[in-house]
């Protein structure tokens, strides 16, 4: 009598577990849980309608010829009403702010970066987002260029001032000699008239 009760247990103990068991496995909050902790993290990445980047990285190593070359190409390009596409805008102005190069143009190129984020369409965050960046980086650099500069002319009017200066301090000097001079020339006269005898 007992094993059948003990039996009769062990198969209800093992009804409810199935039962949880088929329950858990059928919860749909449970299965979308599952799921999307079983998949891997999505990698998120930041497109460019331009590719800003590859063109960057071709425009470094071109000599200013081809340099040359290429802002020529672009120019060409403007449709003709002399409007650039978006992406031919913001290239033009990576090459007129490119360092070290004999094209460099910040006006220029800050005005078309300012074009290129203002009205620009069909273009990627990312772009604006460099083209921001970029534009920044010009305008520092062309206000520390006027300053350099402005520091240079005021530099060199303070050498101009420094050398009248100078100039007027050797006349002054040569003025004071020659007075000298005729001051010793007239005590000499002087001491020879009074050296003469009266007759």
């Amino acid at each position: 009598m007992i094993k059948i009760i003990l039996l009769l247990l062990f198969i209800i103990l093992f009804e409810a577990c199935s039962s949880l068991e088929y329950t858990r496995h059928q919860d749909p909050e449970n299965d979308y849980i599952n799921e999307y902790a079983e998949e891997p993290a999505i990698e998120t990445t930041i497109t460019s309608a331009c590719d800003i980047l590859h063109y960057y990285e071709v425009i470094s190593v071109l000599t200013d010829s081809q340099k040359k070359q290429a802002v020529r190409s672009l120019r060409s390009s403007a449709n003709a009403k002399g409007k650039l596409s978006n992406c031919n805008q913001i290239k033009l102005a990576i090459l007129l702010s490119a360092p070290y190069s004999i094209l460099q143009d910040d006006k220029a190129s800050i005005d078309l970066l300012t074009s290129f984020i203002t009205n620009a369409k069909s273009v990627t965050s990312a772009d604006k987002i460099f083209a921001g960046f970029l534009k920044q980086f010009v305008e520092e650099r062309s206000l520390i260029r006027h300053q350099h500069t402005k520091t240079r002319h005021l530099l060199k009017t303070q050498q101009q001032e420094n050398k009248a200066i100078i100039e007027e301090l050797a006349k002054t000097r040569q003025q004071l000699q020659q007075l000298k001079s005729l001051e010793s020339e007239l005590n000499h006269q002087e001491k020879r008239i009074i050296s003469q005898p009266s007759s």
